[in-house]
């Protein structure tokens, strides 16, 4: 997980205009509800299942972590089936194996270049990390690279690399089972708000993410991306309400709405409208529909001095509520929760420590309700 850059002035403007609008216009704008909150969000988002994929992610920045072994029973302890991680450890692929839980692995970023000009070394990849285990492991992604789409020494070979790693998965004819993508952070988007206005930087729109976008269509594989309410309630404050970036509650008398003065879309949450912010960027490329997965998502339960909203309170309302909204979604997005365990070792602000369901011994930091398993 990285810190979203934007700037922040535009950002807080256009949210700060439309919220002082729609609060203003309450009375006068019928409730919504269903599909006609956020709709833009269903014309290029996932719609893969009845019930919701929501998954978790797995890093390993932390002391006295459980050793792998032990982790596909605390990830069944908390009723999901998903896990998401940053890197090939043959230990953990292994340790998976005849679970139940889908694996989604990532190649480092150090690999980017030469894989984009060594078809050989991705067959070499998928020959040790992946066919030893694929039979027992339900290995669903590969991620190469994690967030390096505005990193030139990476980017420019991104797309390259992709398709090298695509290509020695079907050599081993199972492309249909894996899917390559890779995660990109928000901050790949010059303009977000309003959502029906959101464009890619144009750095890397045509040059990287049009073909990058085109090889997922091809292949069909989803768009990936962390999308952090958190983060863009910080670098926002105060224009965004603290309960419409926590999923303020659903019979709440005061609830608040986000209307895009473009289209008329209103809005009870800020993940909706980050989500809508992706598919019209993905639109102002010329390009068409592509499912979404959000690969990173959550709330921090402690952070730097002054970081009030990051608390164990919010980190619990935030998740619990985010399951909630996902089931009540009309058209599902997998996600997958940042993160499993707080990571004590990651350098940096305060708050990129403590993003945790659990602590390092595996006991839980607060309760959640992911039942039925999901």
């Amino acid at each position: 997980m990285k810190m979203i850059h934007m700037t922040t002035m535009k950002y807080a403007f256009w949210i700060l205009l439309v919220f002082s609008i729609s609060m203003a216009s309450c009375s006068m704008i019928p409730s919504l509800g269903g599909p006609q909150i956020g709709i833009n969000y269903g014309l290029y988002s996932s719609n893969l299942e009845d019930s919701p994929v929501i998954g978790i992610n797995y890093g390993r920045y932390g002391s006295n972590l459980p050793q792998p072994e032990a982790i596909p029973s605390l990830v069944n302890s908390l009723s999901i089936k998903h896990v998401k991680t940053f890197d090939l450890d043959p230990r953990i692929t292994k340790s998976f194996a005849n679970t139940g839980i889908t694996l989604s692995l990532c190649i480092p970023n150090d690999k980017i270049p030469s894989l984009a000009t060594n078809l050989s070394q991705a067959e070499s990849i998928i020959r040790n990390f992946i066919l030893p285990y694929h039979k027992n492991t339900i290995i669903t992604t590969i991620s190469v690279g994690n967030e390096v789409s505005l990193l030139p020494q990476f980017s420019n070979h991104l797309v390259s690399a992709m398709v090298n790693v695509h290509k020695a998965i079907k050599r081993y004819r199972l492309h249909k089972k894996i899917k390559v993508s890779t995660t990109h952070s928000l901050a790949i988007l010059s303009r977000r708000f309003p959502p029906s206005t959101a464009i890619f930087h144009q750095s890397i729109g045509d040059s990287v993410l049009k073909p990058l976008i085109r090889f997922l269509q091809r292949t069909n594989s989803p768009l990936m991306v962390n999308v952090y309410p958190y983060l863009a309630y910080k670098q926002s404050f105060p224009s965004i309400p603290l309960d419409f970036a926590l999923f303020q509650p659903m019979n709440s008398p005061k609830r608040r709405r986000y209307i895009d003065p473009y289209t008329g879309v209103a809005y009870t949450n800020l993940f909706d409208i980050m989500l809508d912010s992706v598919d019209s960027a993905v639109k102002s490329l010329g390009l068409p529909k592509i499912p979404v997965v959000v690969s990173e998502i959550g709330w921090p339960s402690s952070g730097d001095p002054g970081e009030t909203a990051a608390n164990l309170e919010n980190a619990r309302v935030f998740n619990q509520r985010l399951v909630e909204h996902l089931r009540r979604r009309w058209n599902k997005v997998p996600v997958y929760i940042f993160a499993l365990f707080d990571e004590d070792q990651k350098t940096g602000a305060a708050v990129e420590k403590h993003w945790g369901l659990l602590h390092g011994n595996g006991s839980r930091k607060y309760d959640l309700n992911f039942s039925p398993p999901i």
